[in-house]
């Protein structure tokens, strides 16, 4: 599938007897899944997103099958998602992947922290040029720094970006930052090398090559994802786009934990 096809609705008609490829169950499986949006639904304050008790003990059941590994991939903090997910067997992989956590393994993209600098200076530049702007939030994630605006009044959004743009320009221009579009937040990486795809083809690689992986993801920022699974795994959109690279899409967050039981029954692992 190339980017730009529609990709299908997974539980139409036999949709989702064709899971895996030729209806054949893999020896093992890869999960990897964000977070936002996908396991949790996006609240204006991110601080009061909680992944929910019957997901934890699907993705526990996940965890502790023989025959599964599970990863969440986010644009959070590595401590805040281990934090929020609380499952200690998990590959974690916070800001985007370049902080990356789980059984054997510890990566941090070797350009975040020389970034930190500059970072901690677009941070106080901003926070003077838009302290008085409502509903706008900066988080400082460490590795990178995210500028909110889902709160913010409609009619001071152009500002808030034309402050944004002015501010990191340079950086953006000489390629010392890179720059993540999300659901109403712009957020400044280290360079734009890395990304999730990057992240799910560390942990792949580390996983090895008899894994089949899944990923499911809402946002444009797991599109790299979906490419780098376009050919050897399954990507999963929630919610319909009809520019993406996933093979199916969801109809929404709630259909997660149908995808959830299915793996599971997939594999035996209830």
């Amino acid at each position: 599938m190339k980017k730009g096809d529609k990709s299908r609705y997974l539980f139409e008609k036999a949709g989702s007897d064709r899971f895996f490829p030729a209806g054949r169950t893999p020896r093992k499986v890869a999960l990897f899944i964000d977070f936002d949006g996908t396991l949790v639904p996006i609240q204006e304050d991110p601080s009061r997103c909680f992944l929910p008790e019957s997901v934890k003990a699907q993705l526990r059941v996940l965890s502790a099958a023989p025959r599964c590994s599970v990863s969440v991939i986010s644009g959070r903090s590595l401590r805040d998602i281990r934090v929020r997910v609380g499952i200690r067997a998990l590959y974690y992989a916070g800001n985007h992947g370049l902080d990356i956590s789980g059984p054997h393994l510890r990566y941090t993209h070797q350009e975040a922290m020389r970034a930190r600098p500059i970072l901690r200076r677009i941070k106080r530049r901003l926070e003077e040029a838009l302290a008085v702007t409502e509903g706008v939030r900066l988080e400082d994630k460490k590795l990178t720094l995210s500028l909110h605006f889902r709160s913010a009044k409609k009619e001071d959004i152009p500002r808030v970006k034309q402050v944004f743009y002015a501010t990191a320009d340079t950086f953006l221009k000489e390629g010392s930052l890179g720059l993540i579009k999300g659901k109403k937040v712009l957020e400044l990486t280290p360079g734009p090398s890395w990304n999730k795809g990057s992240a799910v083809d560390l942990i792949l690689r580390r996983l090895g090559k008899d894994c089949f992986p899944v990923y499911i993801g809402d946002d444009s920022t797991d599109e790299t994802a979906f490419a780098v699974l376009r050919q050897k795994g399954l990507a999963l959109r929630v919610g319909k786009s009809n520019s993406t690279a996933a093979h199916f899409f969801l109809k929404g967050r709630r259909e997660v934990p149908r995808v959830l039981t299915l793996i599971i029954r997939k594999l035996g692992a209830a």
